[in-house]
């Protein structure tokens, strides 16, 4: 192929024979010997050595030494190396969990606990003042129901002299309803604020003002307490007042009729008697109207018994029973009169003095709330 002639001319190197080609194969396979310069206890490897036969060769295991690469020198740096993956923002996948845990701070966590620390204390700081506030708003709606009801006072006591006067007119009668109506709804108006739920407090944030609140709360709802009974009984003598007087309404009774008279008259102190029935059952009973009740009632009872007795006289002609029995029906409103006179002078006297009581502790009550 041409390669003879640039070996004869010295432009190549002339090639090996069989021979040198084998021997130099077996020179390039077999280690050097380094047992000189390894320590013993070196790691261990293997040595192939050929038999002179392309393709065979024999392997043995022997001691290797110095047949690691040089390891790196022990002030080397370490290379950390970035994969793309992480240094597209995964940053802390590759990183074991001390190093992430020290790298990734959890600012949200330390941001709440700031939040909590400021807001336990502008709670501390706003709280009482808070408290303070709406202490006062509850002690201005109990002064407010109460001074309403203090100025009222006066009109109750007109109320009540209307009622329990004897000479006091239909109308001056019915000008006292409004009065009384307004008393009740008064006392409601106190009784609903003394009801309303005082202002929390946390556990260690007692306020005082809050605590004085109690006592004057029970006092209040006192005061609402004794306004609505002084209303009841006002309403009850102004019924007892309207009641009796209208009982045995008879008009003129004869002593002395005919037959078309007493089918007349029949009818209506029949009509008469139903009437004077329902209104007695009406009549609420009290302690203090106990007596002029059980005399309605027993006039009454008297009234259906008397009114046989009375159209038996007129049919029969008797003239002087007629005029007898006649007498005795004005003797019962005669009577009932008296009674509820009676009863209204002692209404007069109790009221009174409950309204004029009631009067001097609301202005107490307003004093006290007002120093607070």
């Amino acid at each position: 192929d041409g390669s003879w002639f640039l070996e004869a001319v010295g432009a190549v190197p002339p090639s090996l024979t069989p021979s040198e080609a084998v021997a130099a194969l077996e020179l390039d396979n077999t280690l050097p010997d380094i047992g000189a310069t390894v320590p013993s206890d070196s790691p261990t490897g293997s040595t192939s050595v050929f038999d002179g036969s392309t393709g065979t060769s024999t392997s043995t295991f022997e001691p290797a030494r110095g047949v690691l690469p040089d390891g790196p020198d022990a002030t080397g740096e370490l290379e950390i190396l970035v994969s793309p993956s992480s240094a597209a923002g995964d940053d802390d996948a590759g990183l074991s969990p001390v190093l992430r845990t020290r790298r990734s701070f959890r600012w949200p966590a330390a941001v709440f606990v700031v939040f909590f620390i400021v807001a336990v204390a502008l709670a501390i700081l706003w709280l009482p003042v808070a408290l303070r506030h709406d202490t006062i708003a509850v002690k201005q709606t109990y002064a407010d129901s109460a001074l309403a009801l203090r100025q009222h006072m006066p009109s109750a006591q007109a109320a009540l002299d209307g009622i329990t006067s004897p000479e006091t007119t239909s109308e001056e009668l019915s000008s006292t309803v409004p009065i009384i109506s307004q008393l009740d709804s008064l006392a409601h108006e106190l009784e609903v604020a003394a009801a309303a739920p005082l202002p929390r407090t946390l556990p260690l944030l007692r306020n005082s003002d809050v605590t004085t609140l109690e006592p004057l709360r029970n006092t209040a709802q006192i005061h609402a307490a004794q306004a609505s009974e002084i209303a009841r009984q006002l309403g009850y003598s102004y019924v007892y007042r309207t009641t009796i007087p209208h009982l045995l309404t008879t008009g003129d009774l004869p002593t002395v009729a005919d037959v078309q008279t007493i089918n007349s008259l029949s009818v209506s102190l029949a009509s008469s008697l139903v009437d004077d029935s329902t209104a007695i059952s009406d009549l609420p009973t009290t302690e203090a109207t106990a007596d002029l009740n059980d005399a309605a009632h027993a006039s009454v009872g008297r009234y259906a018994s008397w009114q046989d007795e009375y159209l038996t006289a007129l049919s029969e002609g008797d003239e002087s029973a007629a005029a007898k029995l006649v007498g005795e029906v004005e003797d019962l409103r005669s009577g009932l009169k008296t009674d509820l006179d009676a009863s209204g002078g002692t209404a007069r006297v109790e009221i009174d003095q409950q309204i004029v009581e009631l009067a001097a502790d609301l202005e107490a009550f307003i004093g006290e709330l007002t120093r607070g």
